[in-house]
């Protein structure tokens, strides 16, 4: 019996020993938001990254290059703009630069992203809008921009006419 216990003590300590400590578990990998995933989907990853673009929660993405000076636009009012629009592959589907002149919009008649938008500019601003699909043309096709497409607009506000 007492020969049996020894044995079994024995046992119970080899089988203890590998239960010290341990190395600390690798920490968790960040896992991406849904938010970063579509970004990554509508923009591509570097866009999706880059530093001062202000996300919003519809998922409008807004850098302003320059801040401009004056009253930012409101819904009503027109806007003198100079722009590029173009795809996540770099596919440019617009630029009034490349027509030699600006375009004027009233604002509450633009996509509603970039009107959404329009209010982070003023006179002499410069900014990069980066409007998902759904705040964009959404499913349809708008000339050579494939449904379901990611904008990206560098916008330059020249003026505004109340």
């Amino acid at each position: 019996m007492k020969r049996a216990l020894g044995w079994l003590t024995v046992a119970l300590l080899l089988g203890l020993a590998g239960c010290g400590p341990k190395e600390p578990p690798a920490p968790p990998v960040p896992e991406k938001s849904e938010a970063e995933l579509r970004r990554e989907q509508y923009f591509g990853e570097k866009i999706a990254a880059l530093p001062g673009v202000e996300w919003r929660n519809s998922g409008l993405g807004i850098r302003v290059i320059t801040p401009g000076e004056g009253v930012a636009p409101k819904p009503t009012d027109v806007v003198r703009v100079h722009y590029t629009g173009r795809l996540k592959n770099g596919t440019v589907f617009d630029d009034t630069r490349a027509k030699g002149q600006p375009a004027d919009f009233t604002v509450n008649r633009l996509i509603t992203g970039w009107a959404a938008a329009m209010s982070s500019l003023k006179p002499g601003g410069k900014a990069e809008f980066y409007i998902p699909p759904h705040l964009g043309y959404g499913g349809l096709r708008a000339g050579n921009i494939p449904p379901f497409s990611g904008l990206i607009f560098e916008v330059e506000l020249i003026a505004v006419n109340p």
